[in-house]
């Protein structure tokens, strides 16, 4: 029966501790890494929702605006082709104007309720028609 020195057990012990070390600090850089994506998606998505905000004030104000100025009033504005990249729907419906991004809809109420057409992306053309909002 063969024996192992003393030596030969500590380099056995050594290369075990080494190998669990190195699971341990594998196991805390997956963790790492997938906290930093997670953090990475929120931020993404917070920022989607941001700019959305923004298109949505825009929007409504805008028509606020046309509706109050009265009849004759007319004024343009630009609607971007994608929000953070990501493709979008406009709509205006019972008083509110909707926006539908990545599966959510953000909603803002307006004044007006007397409106024909929906804003679309790129150059759209309002105007007020004795209190009948025209969206071409």
């Amino acid at each position: 029966m063969k024996r192992t020195s003393p030596g030969g057990r500590r380099k056995a012990q050594v290369s075990i501790e080494f190998m669990i070390l190195f699971i341990f600090f594998l196991g805390l850089l997956s963790f790492a890494i997938v906290s930093v994506m997670q953090s990475m998606q929120d931020v993404s998505a917070s920022s989607v929702g941001l700019e959305t905000q923004n298109m949505l004030s825009l929007l409504r104000s805008k028509l606020d605006t046309a509706f109050l100025e009265g009849d004759g009033f007319s004024t343009n504005f630009t609607l971007p082709q994608t929000i953070r990249n990501l493709n979008y729907s406009v709509s205006i419906s019972s008083g509110f104007v909707l926006i539908e991004v990545n599966n959510l809809t953000y909603s803002s109420p307006i004044i007006a309720r007397n409106i024909s057409g929906d804003p679309r992306k790129g150059e759209n053309s309002l105007r007020n028609a004795g209190g009948y909002l025209v969206i071409s």
